[in-house]
């Protein structure tokens, strides 16, 4: 039988170290990389001495992780091209592996990798599902200790040798080593040290005399394969044919190393064709079985290709299961593609690494997992974090979500009572009312039993109305310091305007709990009665001043809130109402300040309102982004620009939008654009625990929305369907504050008193797009 393809497959053959290797054959095709042989400086090859035969086995090998290492190994070592004699015997305990390693010098002859003729102590672990025995040598060499890997398979093992750096630090590499597991095995390592000794020192002769014809004919065979097959492992093939086992009178595998002489010598001489070209590499042909090296490397390389095929094989095999692996069983392996040179072997480093890759982020995803479970173990007795935390998590599969749920069934009403007894802060205050609100609500309670939700919010109402008595003596001592009930003057009027906005500011919907609610009514009744008195002066200053700046800063100086609605001082509110009809279009309806302030771009005054509109949810936004930072500690800054910008233009610019196709129908072209809104972006509100709330009344609730072309780019910005974008949590904030909803309400009373071509609605238009734009650029966006 010839050379064919089958046989070219089933072939395992080495080539000379500095030449290219194409595919490598071992029972099946694998990748046709073209891949380059590099012999490492010093090889050690051992051989587990096993009881069982070539003959015992009738069936093949099956891919089988080794659980349990041989106690006794032999092989040699090879440095520098020449093999030295080697035993490695183990102690095997458990995971643990103690040993002695003896290198024999060979023929005077010593390696220079380790110490020769002498046992040197070797200990480390063997990991079976990794299947890599760790050995490092404490010889106490002034050369420098080593650590041996060994890529362990049920048919032979692959090794390399490393540099020992500090404490089991890998340094580099210098040796690589191969195991075998039984009786072929080891003859194979034999039959090395036989052609090896045979050959030392002989070189082929020119034998003259007849050529055989069996010779000859393996000889031309194995010439033409040569002209086809230019890769230095396939031609290792000529030596697996029927000509050659005609030729030299036995299989490679057992031919005698006097024949392999023989023959060589024959083929330098008597066999050597007259042609030139066919005569020299006949000559080369001679030197490939003449030379004891090329015997040596390649039955190396068939023995090492099998045995770290087979590793590889059952690894790719456990990284594809469920088998558990950790993060440093995963860079074991890893370390062992590079050290062994998979490549060689023909596989594709690429695909292996895609699996310890695809391992590794289970395991990040099972550690992150853990980490934050654990978060609500570290911080059970913070509620807010707890509420926060959840919120956060709150996209994640159901099984954790169960997970998050009996912490939060565990933790959360014991932390509800830590919180109530620590709060001391209005912020604390509104956090604890605006939870008590949702808790009544059975579809908002983050716990499994809405009835313990129930008792928390009790809980904490009760503790804000505690607390609202504190609240009342403070602002009652702030007005005794700042205001004088017996000075009847303009200017402590206007003192006690400024002082009731700095209380709107401090207290803000808690002035209408408790005690401090009548605390808060008495401010407001002194400063009313105040203004009825002065309403003479009052008007002859108003009727002095000219210019709707002028105007607009005597209603801030002296009027607060619904201060003009009363009916003492109803002269001074027609007269304001009636000299700023066309600068402040919107005077009267609820949120007029805001309105105004857009249509006339006073970004100054609006910056101000801003503060006064988003009061209401600040706080809450300040306590989520402290939680934030503890979870993100780079997530503080952003929330510090958010908290900086704050703006009710996001809510009042959104319902705008929204409310246009109902407000101004025949506005609309029939090539505008519609835009489709699911109910989470255009209808729900979400409290400041990201829980959904209720659908917004403001506007009718559509899936559609068709808006003027101008402005599409507006609305897909502001009802984006990220709801993790900066402007959408806006909206949520915004359309669940009483005072924003407020100042919606306004709007939509503006858009049912003016059209859309009004001179007022135009100027409201281009007064949103301007603050908004600016807003947007103090945020960091476009």
């Amino acid at each position: 039988m010839g050379l064919n393809g089958k046989q070219a497959i089933e072939r395992d053959v080495m080539g000379n170290c500095r030449g290219t290797v194409g595919q490598v054959r071992q029972g099946k095709v694998r990748d046709a990389t073209v891949l380059q042989v590099i012999c490492a400086g010093v090889l050690m090859v051992l051989a587990a001495c096993d009881s069982s035969s070539a003959e015992e086995r009738s069936e093949p090998y099956a891919k089988t992780a080794v659980t349990e290492l041989p106690a006794s190994w032999s092989g040699f070592v090879l440095e520098s091209r020449k093999p030295y004699p080697a035993t490695l015997r183990l102690d095997v305990d458990g995971a643990d592996v103690q040993g002695v390693l003896r290198v024999e010098s060979l023929n005077g002859a010593v390696p220079r990798l380790t110490t020769a003729d002498a046992d040197i102590p070797v200990e480390g672990t063997y990991d079976p599902p990794v299947g890599v025995l760790s050995l490092t040598t404490q010889s106490g060499d002034r050369r420098g200790e080593l650590i041996f890997d060994v890529a362990v398979s049920d048919v032979g093992s692959v090794a390399v040798a490393s540099e020992q750096r500090h404490i089991n630090g890998r340094g580099a590499q210098r040796a690589r080593a191969v195991f075998a597991t039984d009786r072929d095995k080891k003859a194979t390592l034999e039959r090395i040290a036989v052609l090896s000794a045979a050959f030392e020192g002989w070189r082929p002769d020119m034998e003259k005399g007849s050529c055989p014809a069996a010779l000859a004919a393996w000889r031309d065979e194995a010439l033409a394969f040569q002209e086809t097959r230019r890769d230095p492992v396939e031609q290792y093939d000529i030596f697996y044919t029927d000509a050659f086992r005609k030729a030299f009178g036995a299989p490679y595998e057992t031919v005698d190393p006097e024949r392999l002489k023989q023959n060589a010598s024959l083929l330098r001489g008597a066999c050597r064709p007259e042609d030139r070209v066919r005569g020299n590499e006949t000559n080369q042909l001679a030197y490939m079985i003449g030379l004891g090296q090329p015997h040596q490397d390649h039955l190396l390389w068939r023995f090492e290709s099998e045995a770290a095929s087979r590793w590889v094989e059952t690894r790719s095999d456990v990284l594809k299961s469920d088998t558990p692996m950790t993060s440093a069983q995963l860079n074991l392996l890893d370390t062992m593609w590079r050290g062994i040179g998979i490549g060689r072997y023909g596989y594709n480093v690429s695909d292996l690494n895609a699996d310890i890759e695809r391992r590794k982020a289970i395991l990040r995803a099972e550690e992150n997992r853990a980490d934050m479970l654990a978060f609500y173990d570290r911080y059970k007795d913070r509620f807010d974090l707890l509420i926060e935390v959840a919120r956060n998590h709150a996209n994640q599969d159901e099984d954790f979500l169960a997970e998050v749920q009996d912490k939060l069934d565990t933790y959360l009403e014991p932390a509800s009572e830590v919180y109530a007894r620590d709060a001391n802060n209005v912020s604390e205050a509104e956090y604890m009312l605006a939870w008590a609100v949702q808790a009544g609500t059975a579809d908002l309670c983050p716990l499994s039993k809405p009835a313990t939700c129930r008792r928390i919010g009790k809980r904490f109402e009760a503790r804000v109305t505690d607390m609202a008595k504190d609240f009342a003596d403070a602002l009652e001592q702030a007005a005794a310091r700042r205001t004088d009930r017996n000075d009847r003057s303009l200017e402590q009027l206007a003192t006690q305007v400024t002082f009731a906005g700095d209380m709107d500011m401090l207290y803000g919907d808690l002035l209408e709990i408790g005690k401090l609610t009548d605390s808060w009514a008495d401010v407001t009744g002194t400063r009313q009665q105040l203004q009825k008195r002065l309403a003479k002066p009052l008007q002859a200053e108003l009727d002095g001043l000219s210019g709707a700046d002028a105007l607009t800063g005597f209603e801030r100086r002296y009027f607060f809130n619904d201060d003009l609605a009363q009916k003492g001082v109803r002269k001074i509110a027609t007269t304001l109402d009636k000299r700023l009809a066309d600068e402040a279009p919107f005077r009267g309806l609820e949120g007029g300040d805001y309105l105004n302030a857009l249509v006339n771009q006073d970004f100054a005054r609006l910056r101000e309102l801003d503060a006064h509109y988003t009061r209401g949810y600040r706080p809450m936004i300040a306590l989520a982004g402290a939680s934030l930072s503890m979870l993100n500690p780079a997530a503080g800054p952003a929330m510090d620009k958010e908290l900086a910008n704050l703006s009710a233009i996001h809510g009042v610019f959104g319902a705008y939008l929204l409310n246009y196709q109902d407000a101004w129908p025949k506005c609309l072209k029939a090539s505008d654009p519609v835009f489709e809104v699911t109910k989470s972006q255009s209808t729900v509100t979400r409290d400041e625990f990201g829980q959904e709330i209720s659908h917004v009344t403001n506007w009718t609730t559509r899936d559609q929305y068709k808006v003027p072309a101008s402005l599409a780019g507006y609305f897909q910005t502001l009802w984006r369907s990220d709801p993790r974008t900066t402007d959408a949590r806006f909206m949520d904030w915004l359309l669940n504050d009483r005072k924003t909803n407020g100042l919606v309400d306004g709007l939509d009373g503006a858009m049912k008193q003016h059209g859309c071509d009004s001179p007022a609605v135009r100027k409201l238009e281009q007064g949103m797009i301007t603050y908004y734009g600016d807003v947007s650029r103090r945020l960091g966006r476009r």
